[in-house]
């Protein structure tokens, strides 16, 4: 069984006040503003059960998403999404590529698939290798996609995914395109498969407002796909799955278009600007990355490992994800989300003197 350790555990290390955790790759801005306020105004409302529906969200993400509720499932977090659809269509074989995210092997595993997966390559910045996928494609009834990947970054453009989806319809397999990550890419618009997802029974495409919002706290995850389809895996859904205040927050979130904008702004310079010191530490190696995180690994370095450095940095107050249990990588592996100038640069300053 594989570790189910995931980034953002910052739980134990709460006595230290200055603790900057680079492990979750979540919106360093914090929540809208006004979503704060929602939430004060409407604490009272824990006293009764949350709309079973989540129809106040579910209208505002069809407005802007432009598809009809229907086509929309709201989660607790796009972590319970993942298990409804395992749940409910129960496929005999499921094609994952790795390195990615974990839950789609545990959630497959607990619903009794067979686990089918094509391994991307580190001297190809960990791209997923289209011709060996489409190989098994013939033998899955289920595939994986993670775009932009957790944990590497990378990014398959949208007609590469289309070619994929293609095949999956030739096969009658269905893909999952998961695009929690998508909202940090610049030009998403042009990348998001959200529209094909409304009128394709082969295509579902999970989306979060936990990241992007910096709603974590509060789970908040949703599922796009056709309306039969959306129906089918809704049905497996425990009562009451998304509590009240998280749908409040959700319609707040969706209605600040500054934040929004000044999030694309700030990640497209401090992506950047990351990128541009990490890459200039000897004993660092650096992989490209679309979305709001990058991964790195340890090479000649004073340090053993990831797990070693880890250490280090939490004695300096900071938090970094070892991704030592995603299969693909090993212990010299790590991820760092993109955060605030101040701590970017606190972080730059620690791995110098470290590695």
């Amino acid at each position: 069984m594989m570790n189910r350790a995931h980034g953002g555990n910052i739980w134990p290390y709460l006595n230290n006040s200055g603790i900057i955790d680079f492990s979750a790759s979540i919106n360093p801005l914090s929540l809208p503003p006004a979503v704060k306020g929602i939430i004060a105004r409407n604490i009272d409302k824990l006293s009764h059960y949350p709309d079973p529906e989540s129809k106040g969200l579910k209208i505002a993400l069809a407005k802007e998403c432009n598809l009809s509720t229907a086509n929309l499932l709201i989660g607790n977090g796009s972590i319970e999404l993942i298990y409804l659809i395992l749940q409910a269509l129960k496929p005999a074989k499921v094609l994952i590529p790795r390195p990615t995210f974990s839950e789609y092997e545990f959630a497959s595993r607990i619903n009794g698939a067979c686990i089918l997966s094509v391994r991307a390559k580190e001297n190809e910045d960990f791209r997923i290798d289209l011709s060996r996928l489409k190989k098994l494609i013939p033998r899955a009834e289920l595939v994986f996609l993670c775009n932009p990947n957790n944990p590497t970054g990378a990014l398959l453009p949208a007609l590469e995914v289309l070619s994929l989806l293609n095949l999956c319809r030739k096969h009658k397999a269905i893909l999952i395109v998961d695009e929690v990550f998508m909202d940090f890419v610049p030009a998403a618009q042009k990348q998001t498969l959200i529209s094909e997802a409304s009128k394709d029974k082969n295509l579902l495409v999970l989306k979060s407002l936990t990241k992007f919002f910096a709603l974590a706290g509060l789970r908040l995850g949703y599922l796009i796909g056709h309306a039969r389809v959306i129906d089918r895996i809704s049905g497996f859904r425990h009562p009451w799955n998304v509590n009240s205040l998280a749908q409040l927050a959700g319609e707040e979130a969706l209605k600040d278009k500054k934040y929004i904008k000044q999030t694309g702004e700030f990640m497209r310079k401090e992506r950047a600007y990351l990128f541009d010191k990490l890459t200039g530490i000897k004993g660092l190696k650096v992989f490209p990355a679309a979305a709001n995180f990058f991964l790195c690994k340890l090479e000649n370095a004073r340090v053993s490992d990831a797990h070693d450095l880890s250490k280090k940095l939490i004695k300096r107050g900071m938090l970094i994800r070892n991704c030592y249990n995603f299969r693909g990588l090993n212990n010299k592996f790590f991820r760092l989300a993109v955060r605030k100038r101040k701590e970017n640069n606190r972080l730059i300053i620690a791995l110098k003197g470290i590695i």
